[in-house]
């Protein structure tokens, strides 16, 4: 031992004898691989990230590019449901007008008919009434002629008679006699026109 103490020790051997390896190298590999495993490991995290976040925009650009399909869809389907709604209101008021100008035109009609009628209804009560009256005032303007013709021949005979009692008496029946046939002429006139205007 004295010997040896100023040695270096030699190459360390087993307990069976065999020499022993350096574990230095095995465990400094075994590190290396560790770290690079570790750093592998972290770069595929990263990646799952990057990934997961690509993956998150894409999700959120294919959601903003359904809604805009969607919202433009209801924004057409709701204009064809307004076009459609005005185009009934419009053919409601097409419609509308179209009966009022059937109704128009079938009272404009019917006023005209109307209006014809009482126009031959008038014209028929005129001539009736021209007929009534030319046949009442016959028999007066016979009278009225007779009257006259009996005056002048009564003036003719009191020129005659020279009787003034007895001519006046004549003329004051004659005008007694006229005076009631004027009032039958004007009684029968009156008679007449009230039958007419019913």
């Amino acid at each position: 031992m004295a010997a040896n103490s100023g040695a270096t020790p030699g190459q360390g051997v087993d307990a069976h004898g065999n020499p022993v390896i350096d574990p230095t190298a095995n465990v400094v590999a075994i590190l290396v691989a560790a770290v690079n495993r570790i750093d592998d490991l972290r770069d595929a995290a990263v990646k799952r990230q990057d990934d997961l976040r690509q993956m998150e925009a894409e999700s959120l650009r294919r959601e903003a590019e359904m809604r805009r399909v969607y919202d433009e869809q209801l924004r057409e389907a709701e204009s064809k449901r307004i076009d459609a709604i005005r185009a009934v209101d419009v053919g409601a008021v097409n419609r509308a007008a179209e009966v009022a100008a059937t109704q128009a035109a079938t009272l404009a009609t019917q006023v005209a008919v109307s209006a014809e009628t009482l126009r031959n209804q008038v014209q028929a009560a005129a001539t009736a009434s021209t007929i009534a009256l030319n046949a009442a005032l016959d028999p007066v303007q016979k009278a009225i002629d007779d009257l006259r013709k009996a005056q002048y021949e009564a003036q003719g005979q009191r020129a005659q008679v020279v009787d003034a009692r007895g001519a006046s008496g004549n003329v004051l029946a004659w005008i007694g006699g006229a005076v009631g046939l004027l009032g039958i002429a004007i009684a029968t006139i009156s008679i007449v026109l009230s039958q007419a205007g019913r």
